[in-house]
């Protein structure tokens, strides 16, 4: 059995049953793990479930501990990833960076207690959701066999709370600085025509201040399910016009040249104007934060019998390794309490807009991200 990362063999089902009876017949054993408060499990070498907590069984809505016995944690949890490869859980290319693998097989070759963070997108019942926890993996050495004791507590709401704070904090605090600059030099200017260019560049950017806010509103209702569309017919251009000069102005955009191209002819469709265009901005922002000075950046769209395809093109090449987690909530290039930048656009667009967000990063070609939306 292949695999792009750890190991793929799995014990016999005979081996795993008696690892069961063995933890069973362990006096206290029960009531220990079931007294932790988070998800608990014990692995065998080969990285599958022998044991685990009430916690575990509760986390994704298990009768009993033969349900998911000889499970892998990504097949527990219903990883994305867990069934890219046939070897299962820990065996993608995306795995190499999975912190639950990696410190599991830390755990394993070191002989010590190993925690890292864990960022996780699982799909159940064809809707994706999105996991931070911390993990800890520990040695546990019981009847002459080596095993691994994981323990998955869930900080999705801190890493969420780190992400808002550092946006309110950060991001919106620029924004209204520098509002209050162009305020400032409209006070101190005698120019009419100066102050009339400074009054629409502070315009724009008490814009850019209520809309930074409007969007975390928004992905907060979409994470819980509350968010309501309101399709309507929209001109393709016209929205890409609105997305240009909304973001023209921005502090990302200085120095960059943002273009429109390919236009011929417009095309309408139905969709929602708000949601589609929180997508197209952070896609554009996105592409704008990754591009040097003087570097172009190009937005469009092309037409099939039935989808739009909207496409954002920057020059910068994405890493492998960041392309891989791309799409994962928390995840971030620029540092730890960031990350909901592509994560919504997939969120929004895939589960409100009825849409299919992909992205393709060439060396040469640099970085394009496409969004496809029903006519």
């Amino acid at each position: 059995m292949n695999t792009f990362y750890a190991t793929a063999e799995r014990a016999e089902p005979a081996a795993i049953l008696r690892d069961l009876d063995a933890f069973r017949s362990f006096e206290k054993i029960s009531e220990l793990v079931n007294a932790l408060p988070y998800i608990a499990a014990i692995l065998n070498k080969e990285r599958q479930i022998v044991y685990g907590n009430i916690a575990l069984l509760e986390a994704m809505g298990y009768s009993d501990l033969e349900s998911i016995l000889g499970m892998r944690p990504g097949e527990f949890l219903k990883c994305i990833h867990s069934k890219e490869n046939e070897g299962g859980c820990g065996t993608s290319e995306s795995c190499r960076y999975c912190g639950a693998v990696n410190s599991i097989l830390e755990c394993m070759q070191k002989k010590e207690k190993i925690t890292s963070e864990c960022r996780i997108t699982a799909i159940s019942n064809e809707k994706e959701f999105s996991y931070d926890f911390s993990v800890t993996a520990a040695p546990f050495s019981f009847k002459d066999q080596d095993f691994v004791v994981l323990s998955l507590n869930d900080i999705s709401d801190e890493k969420r709370r780190l992400a808002l704070e550092h946006i309110f904090f950060h991001d919106i605090i620029n924004t209204a600085g520098g509002l209050r600059g162009f305020l400032e030099f409209l006070q101190s200017s005698d120019d009419p025509e100066e102050s009339k260019e400074f009054l629409q560049i502070a315009s724009q950017l008490s814009n850019n201040l209520v809309d930074e806010i409007m969007a975390q509103i928004q992905i907060l209702a979409a994470e819980r399910g509350e968010l309501k569309t309101n399709k309507k017919n929209i001109s393709a251009l016209g929205i890409l016009l609105e997305v240009k000069n909304q973001m023209e102005h921005h502090l990302v955009a200085q120095k960059k040249n943002i273009l429109i191209q390919n236009i011929t002819p417009d095309q309408s469709f139905n969709s929602d104007p708000v949601l589609l265009k929180r997508v197209l901005v952070n896609m554009l922002k996105n592409a704008l934060e990754a591009s040097r000075e003087n570097q172009e950046i190009k937005m469009g769209f092309e037409t099939t019998p039935s989808h739009i395809i909207f496409h954002v093109h920057n020059q910068t090449f994405i890493p492998r390794n960041i392309q891989l987690q791309i799409f994962q909530r928390s995840f971030s290039t620029k540092d730890a309490s960031r990350g909901l930048g592509t994560y919504s656009i997939k969120l929004l667009a895939e589960q409100y807009l009825s849409g299919k967000v992909e992205f393709n990063s060439e060396e040469v070609s640099g970085t394009v991200f496409k969004i496809e939306l029903p006519l």
